[in-house]
């Protein structure tokens, strides 16, 4: 029962849940060998916890102090440090060419726009502004909409990939649906190209979001 859980019945899930092993995608690939729950994936779960029992207090199905308030939320050490150089980037991109266009264009997209791999799957025809050079997006997580702006290259792009019908898909996965998650294809370039061999810290290994990180770094650079 709601009333029944304590702050130290949710530290003791805190602390089990720091023993769990998150077993990895692929046995194939080293790089997704079985690890401990990560910080940020433990508070998710007590997040959730925190919403339910506010939810239930707000539908009146419970009365009382939330007990996540005693509990001492992790605190994620997962902030990005790696970045590309510009011949990293070079090198990235013409190996994507070669291997998958699309994933290419995604590539040199979040590169020189900043935008997150899960707005780019998001993008429609209705999105692009090439009058202005610019494009929408919707922002889900931090709730405003925004612009991006087109470089010259990203621009040809989706010139050429602008679908007929505003309201299609910019970029679909095989089955012409709306892609969901990065593709092998990129992790096993970047594998192949060794920009992680050696490397065990998450922070400095090279994944798609290293991509929008880079982006930024280049811009504080400039």
């Amino acid at each position: 029962r709601l009333d029944e859980i304590t702050g130290l019945d949710l530290e003791r899930i805190k602390q089990e849940l720091r023993k769990k092993i998150v077993r990895g995608k692929d046995p194939d690939d080293k790089d997704s060998a079985d690890r401990y729950m990560a910080d940020a994936s433990i508070k998710h779960v007590l997040v959730l916890f925190r919403c339910i029992f506010n939810k239930s207090v707000a539908w009146g199905l419970h009365s009382g102090a939330n007990p996540i308030k005693g509990v001492k939320m992790p605190v994620p050490q997962n902030q990005r440090e790696r970045w590309l150089t510009t011949e990293e980037a070079k090198l990235l991109l013409a190996r994507l060419k070669d291997r998958s266009p699309q994933w290419h264009d995604i590539t040199l997209i979040c590169l020189q726009t900043g935008m997150r791999a899960s707005e780019i799957f998001s993008l429609r025809g209705y999105d692009l502004d090439f009058d202005q050079e610019s494009i929408n997006i919707d922002d889900t997580k931090n709730k405003h909409p925004r612009k991006a702006f087109m470089t010259s290259s990203v621009k040809e792009i989706l010139m050429q990939r602008n679908p007929e019908n505003p309201g299609d898909l910019v970029f679909k996965n095989k089955d012409g649906e709306k892609i969901t998650e990065v593709s092998r294809t990129y992790d096993r370039t970047v594998n192949d190209l060794g920009f992680n061999k050696g490397i065990t810290d998450t922070r400095q290994k090279v994944i798609f979001h290293t991509t929008r990180h880079t982006f930024a770094s280049w811009l504080a650079i400039q």
